[in-house]
Formats: C-alpha cells, sequence, structure tokens
C-alpha cells in the first residue's frame, strides 16, 4: 500500500512511511490484521481529537514548563471530557478553538478582524470541529473561511508544527445572535507569514471589518500581553 501510494504521489517511500507514523502516533489510521491481508482504516470523526489535543498540550508544557498553572484549567477540561464533548458546541464547559496570528513580513504588521458578536477586533481563528485532523489544521481552516488566506508561512516554536506559540484561557461572554451562555475558550494560538499585505475576503455575517497593525499596538492590548512578547521572540530569531 506505502510503495503504491508513494507512485502515485510521486513521493519516496521513506516520506511516505513517515507520513503513516505521524498518522498513526496521533490515532487517526489503525491497521487491522497482518501486513500482508490486512488494511487500513480511519477513524470515526472526533474519536482521536482527544489524544492529539493531550499530545499537543503535554509538548507545549515541554517547551514552556513554566505555563504548567497556566494550563490547569485546561489540562482538567481535557481529562473530564471525551472527543465527542471536546467538539460539541453545546458543551459550555468550554469549546476547544484555534487561530493564528498572520503576519504581513514586507510591512511588519499584523491582521486583526472586528468580530460583531465580541465587538472587538480579534485575531482569526474559531471553534474546533469534529472533522478536524488537529488544532493547527483547524487554524488553517478558520483563517480560510473567514480571511480566504491559505498561501500562508507558520513560524514554528520548534521542530514539532503543531506545538502552538501560545494555548490561552478566557472567558466568553453571552452570545447574543447565536444564544450561547456564558463559556470559556480554550484557544490555541499559532503563528504564520504572509509576504505581504493582500485583499482580505471576510464572512460579512461574523466579522464587519479588518486592519493591520503593528506589533507595538498588538503589544499594547491587554489580552495579548504574554503571546506579543513571544511572537516578538519567535520574528526576531527569524530574522537572525
Amino acid at each position: 500500500t506505502q510503495n503504491e501510494i508513494a507512485s502515485i504521489l510521486g513521493k519516496n517511500v521513506r516520506t511516505i512511511k513517515r507520513s503513516f507514523k505521524v498518522l498513526i502516533d496521533n490515532n487517526v489510521i489503525e491497521r487491522i490484521g497482518s501486513d500482508k491481508t490486512g488494511y487500513w482504516i480511519v477513524k470515526s470523526e472526533g474519536e482521536y481529537m482527544k489524544d492529539i489535543l493531550i499530545t499537543v498540550l503535554n509538548n507545549y508544557l515541554l517547551f514552556f514548563p513554566e505555563e504548567r498553572e497556566r494550563q490547569f484549567n485546561l489540562i482538567n477540561y481535557l481529562n473530564e471530557h471525551n472527543s465527542e464533548e471536546l467538539t460539541d458546541w453545546n458543551n459550555f464547559d468550554g469549546h476547544i478553538v484555534a487561530g493564528g496570528f498572520i503576519y504581513a513580513k514586507e510591512e511588519d504588521k499584523f491582521l486583526v478582524l472586528y468580530h460583531n458578536d465580541l465587538k472587538m477586533f480579534l485575531y482569526p481563528g474559531g471553534h474546533v470541529e469534529s472533522n478536524d485532523i488537529n488544532p493547527l489544521q483547524a487554524s488553517k481552516r478558520e483563517i480560510l473561511e473567514e480571511t480566504g488566506l491559505n498561501n500562508l508561512e507558520q513560524l514554528k516554536v520548534s521542530d514539532d508544527e503543531l506545538i502552538p506559540i501560545d494555548i490561552d484561557t478566557h472567558k466568553i461572554g453571552y452570545n447574543k445572535r447565536l444564544n450561547l451562555p456564558e463559556h470559556f475558550h480554550f484557544d490555541f494560538r499559532y503563528l504564520f507569514m504572509v509576504d505581504r499585505i493582500s485583499d482580505i475576503k471576510t464572512d460579512t455575517e461574523e466579522l464587519s471589518s479588518y486592519k493591520w497593525i503593528s506589533v507595538e499596538e498588538l503589544s499594547s492590548d491587554p489580552n495579548y500581553g504574554m503571546v506579543a512578547t513571544k511572537i516578538k521572540k519567535l520574528l526576531s530569531n527569524n530574522k537572525d
């Protein structure tokens, strides 16, 4: 099977084997039966999300061990809920969300979108859905849906691309439009870069405008104090 996939995709077998290992490790696919007579299955939507989120969080804490206390609520939330509950909008213990700060290299600015429900400018992002593979893929999907941007370069904190630059827990107030009660968001935040500012295609139902702001403006926003420091450091490292 792996040889056939390699031939179809024009890749070498070693690359395909590495990809299979990632899918197996993330509990996305499973081998049924022997190597000769068995077959592969793709696991049910959402069945593997809890394991992936716990793995991402644990690896994040290896990189940011000083944040274990900050992640206490998320650790408990993941331990107390199954994969289906983690992606259920009706689970008001909290929602797993993912998004990304988008940095325009040429202009040295960040994209923020005005959310009509929250009445504030925020980076693109949204809820992790049951058919998402992992929080990184969910963040890219949300960015594409909210901005039309898909030619993104990820600025990674480590070789593991799934580790976000920040994981934040914050309370979301009552949403009148969707009739959603107050709840927590557990937010997996990634950092992406584009070469230059381009036109943005926003979802007008949720978003009414956008702007590009400097890193100083980002830093002055009390919502982004800690992550702004991380972003500055990562950008500096990428310029060296």
